[in-house]
């Protein structure tokens, strides 16, 4: 899926239909590497997890994925669904940062290394519409819009010379493995007929 090099991930699938083909199932995984190359820097950033995902999706084709003909007479196949998924994965970031305090009376400016690990449990659940097509009759094309919600379990473990409070997080951000909350779901994925 294009979108997910946005969040440095590779995202692969595979999409089985029944006989009749008026439903399908559809596995992706998803590989995303750190940021940092290998760097032992903490980064607090969603750019520098670390980790595999999975996501199943069940897909019901209202009319069926059916065959059709353009105006000038080539065949395609093309289809509207409606689906469920279910999704999960496990992250990681871990190493040191530095931390810099400025002494407002003296000016000087004082540079503490800190150690850090973080470890990212998420899954979540949401439904999608999408409009799926071939062309050529092996490039598929699909489009979708729909979703869920993620929830997360982050596992920190830290420095205990510093509180807790301390190590501010960017959890925020919808990319975000330990990102809570309501999730939009929406893309285009490109594939080939096997």
């Amino acid at each position: 899926m294009p979108q997910s090099f946005m969040i440095k991930a590779l995202k692969v699938g595979t999409e089985v239909f029944n006989k009749s083909r008026t439903k399908s199932y559809s596995l992706y995984l998803t590989g995303r590497m750190d940021g940092n190359n290998g760097s032992p820097v903490f980064y607090y950033d969603d750019d520098f997890y670390q980790g595999f995902g999975a996501e199943f999706q069940y897909r019901k084709y209202l009319n069926g994925f059916t065959p059709r003909k353009t105006r000038r007479d080539r065949e395609y196949v093309q289809g509207v669904y409606i689906g469920g998924y279910v999704t999960g994965g496990t992250f990681s970031n871990k190493g040191e940062f530095t931390a810099h305090q400025r002494n407002f009376n003296t000016g000087q400016i004082t540079s503490t290394a800190y150690y850090l690990e973080d470890y990212i449990l998420n899954y979540g659940a949401g439904f999608t519409i999408g409009y799926h097509r071939t062309f050529w009759k092996v490039l598929f094309f699909d489009a979708y819009v729909g979703g869920g919600a993620q929830l997360s379990k982050i596992d920190r473990n830290h420095d205990l010379s510093r509180p807790e409070e301390y190590y501010v997080t960017s959890y925020q951000g919808i990319g975000s493995p330990g990102y809570q909350g309501i999730m939009p779901k929406f893309g285009i994925s490109l594939g080939v007929a096997l």
